[in-house]
């Protein structure tokens, strides 16, 4: 099976903090990793060191088989920007832009990143908008939009850019409760089609259902990793359990 991230001996550091402390996994077309652990542990810093938020400490990381950066080294300003292309990060707090419609949104970054025409890109953006049933929503703005609804038009954008991964950090933290439900459906559907994602989630039970493994973390390393009912229903470490005693009542 292709091999879509691989992740070795990644390290970053904020000043005289070490977030993470050289941590390695991979991620394998088709397949659903979920990090969980507890705030702070260094989750969602490895997506931004793999989107390229922030810049690595240390360590290598490749994606589709095309390294991003070797050793600590980052590869040149244009290979760089090719690689990121491949993955699509979906933030917590939708991060659309509010004076753009819903269409824009979608269609913006297909036209200044792909370089497609606006012909193009709008047939795109109608067809992921339609597929997330907010077609009848392309003309409103973000703020007239539900959470759940923000948070779909977030996905579109990011399906819109063809990525081979889609990043997903925390993507219901953000949420009133009724609202997680049409999100996680959205991901469980993306599951079903196979697509591969990194999801950093505190949804137990929904982390369990969809993933092909789980990475457990805390302080900056990889606890304990294995597939979802090892991990989640009967973990061997002790900061495991105690992390999940309160989901495995």
């Amino acid at each position: 099976m292709e091999e879509i991230i691989s992740v070795q001996n990644l390290k970053k550091s904020f000043g005289t903090l070490d977030v993470i402390k050289g941590i390695s996994f991979s991620v394998h077309k088709g397949e659903v990793l979920s990090i969980i652990g507890p705030s702070g542990s260094g989750k969602s810093t490895i997506l931004r060191c793999i989107s390229q938020l922030e810049q690595v400490s240390g360590g290598t990381i490749t994606i589709c088989g095309q390294s991003l950066v070797q050793d600590g080294v980052y590869c040149n300003k244009e290979q760089r920007h090719q690689i990121i292309l491949k993955s699509g990060l979906v933030f917590q707090n939708f991060n659309l832009f509010p004076h753009y419609s819903v269409l824009q949104n979608v269609m913006k970054p297909q036209i200044k990143v792909l370089k497609k025409s606006k012909e193009e890109a709008k047939a795109t953006a109608m067809q992921i908008l339609e597929r997330m049933g907010l077609a009848d929503k392309a003309a409103s703005y973000p703020c007239q939009l539900s959470g759940g609804q923000q948070q779909r038009v977030s996905i579109a954008r990011a399906l819109a850019l063809k990525p081979e991964v889609l990043l997903f950090d925390e993507p219901t933290s953000a949420l009133d409760p009724e609202l997680t439900g049409e999100i996680l459906a959205v991901i469980k559907e993306l599951a079903a089609e196979k697509m591969t994602m990194v999801v950093v989630t505190h949804e137990m039970s929904f982390a369990r259902d969809i993933s092909t493994h789980i990475i457990f973390m805390d302080g900056g390393v990889i606890v304990e990793q294995g597939k979802p009912q090892d991990v989640i229903n009967a973990p061997k470490q002790e900061r495991t359990k105690l992390f999940l005693a309160r989901f495995n009542k």
